[in-house]
């Protein structure tokens, strides 16, 4: 079983031999959700319980590598940010690509201040 993430889902594809063409053929059984990824009755159906298992270990590794990227840019965000401040001190004034990341920073930062402000982390 091999997975493929497509934008807000993952698709589970079977690997099959075919003797024809002499090699692997993929066949995309189904897919799923990344925001909820519960496997409907229907694919369940066309899964084998080894393939079934394959798709709980995917699922597992896949949520804690998300988790450890979101620490991951937590923990380093103050760093990044003081290199951000580094470059922008480097652009020539009135410079579009400056401007273009500015304004990028801007729409991450207000919904970053929110959350940081419902949990108690702003004074």
């Amino acid at each position: 079983m091999h997975f493929r993430v497509r934008r807000h889902v993952v698709q589970l594809i079977r690997m099959t031999y075919d003797p024809s063409i002499k090699r692997g053929r993929a066949e995309v059984v189904g897919s799923v959700k990344l925001i909820n990824p519960v496997l409907s009755d229907d694919l369940r159906a066309h899964l084998s319980s080894s393939e079934l298992s394959e798709f709980d270990v995917w699922l597992t590794t896949h949520h804690r590598a998300n988790w450890l990227k979101q620490e991951l840019a937590a923990l380093t965000l103050a760093e990044q940010m003081a290199q951000a401040q580094l470059w922008f001190e480097q652009q020539e004034e009135g410079q579009d690509s400056a401007q273009l990341v500015a304004d990028s920073l801007l729409r991450s930062w207000h919904p970053l201040r929110k959350v940081l402000k419902q949990r108690g982390l702003l004074e």
